[in-house]
């Protein structure tokens, strides 16, 4: 099959499906035009903007059989591609990533902690899905605290897990005689990621427990995946009620992590999910539990690893993502 992931790189996701799709023997290439501090590098990700990718749209709907959209956009500002793409009777998935469908409104009913605000209006947010969903039938979530998000709008909606290249990843196990752990934290939205809570719990905790106490931010991917090595706890997101790629490649470290996994989405989560479980009003007291406790840091962070292999890994993952690309027919059609 020849497949096309555009335009929106996050988290690395897209390169990453890309190098498993074609060691999987497909043609696969992306097109990224969206660029961030964390400078996500691959070789089959072409870094390119809106204008430039515009040029090249015609020869690249005639050559390809799958198109794989992300975070609710197409190659075309406002998805004016996308009826184009219905009518030439194109094969198209939107995955979508979070903020591009998470609604005020509906955040509010399903999640106790308030997040901050889309970058787009819920009217906006509502608006896009319809037409998207007109036209694209099924979409891809990582699990299901995004599900309620999108399940009223398509046919189909397929959870696919998020993919690491678990074999890249070094890993460093929390030492089981360790009397100091280092606690990192790496928020790229700190409101999002509830960092307020974070960093009160650990100002509560100096002097009552030896830890150190890092923050990460406005570091490239590269650099940072080199500190977080040097971690024995990391605190992802407290708030959202889900792990996101942090959790991931650190669990692939063999560190614990910790988030807020919501009761309803870790329903629906293997029950071998190592992650540790704290929000806004439980964050201190379990980290004051983790840091008095390394044995069980040290088993912690090497169950993270063996989840990662199991449940993340590109290997394991490249398989369901082409059991969707195998439901998907010609749209239009």
């Amino acid at each position: 099959m020849r497949i096309v992931h555009a335009p929106t790189e996050i988290a690395g996701q897209m390169g990453i499906l890309i190098d498993g799709l074609r060691q999987a023997g497909h043609v696969a290439i992306g097109y990224n035009w969206f660029h961030t501090y964390l400078d996500y590098r691959n070789d089959y990700v072409i870094r390119t903007e809106a204008y430039e990718l515009k040029k090249i749209v015609d020869p690249i709907i005639h050559h390809t059989d799958i198109f794989h959209f992300h975070n609710g956009n197409s190659f075309l500002v406002n998805n004016a591609d996308i009826p184009l793409l219905y009518r030439a009777g194109k094969k198209m998935v939107m995955h979508h990533w979070g903020n591009d469908v998470r609604t005020a409104e509906r955040s509010r009913t399903l999640n106790p902690y308030p997040l901050p605000n889309s970058y787009l209006m819920d009217e906006q947010i509502i608006t896009r899905l319809k037409l998207l969903s007109t036209y694209i039938k099924h979409a891809i979530v990582q699990d299901y605290e995004l599900y309620p998000y999108v399940s009223d709008y398509y046919e189909h909606v397929h959870i696919l897990p998020l993919a690491c290249r678990t074999d890249r990843i070094p890993f460093k196990y929390p030492r089981a005689d360790n009397r100091e752990p280092v606690i990192i934290h790496a928020p790229t939205n700190r409101e999002f990621k509830g960092s307020e809570y974070v960093e009160k719990a650990v100002a509560d905790l100096k002097g009552t427990v030896p830890f150190t106490y890092r923050v990460i931010e406005k570091m490239s991917h590269s650099e940072a995946m080199k500190q977080y090595l040097q971690a024995d706890i990391i605190v992802d997101q407290i708030l959202c009620g889900t792990y996101g790629m942090l959790s991931v490649e650190a669990m692939a470290m063999g560190k614990v992590v910790i988030a807020y996994i919501r009761d309803d989405v870790k329903a629906h989560l293997p029950s071998s999910l190592p992650i540790v479980v704290a929000n806004p009003d439980t964050i201190r007291d379990v980290l004051h539990d983790l840091l008095r406790n390394p044995e069980r840091m040290r088993k912690i962070g090497m169950a993270g690893r063996e989840y990662v292999k199991k449940v993340h890994d590109v290997g394991r993952v490249i398989p369901k993502l082409l059991k969707i690309y195998a439901q998907l027919q010609p749209e239009g059609s």
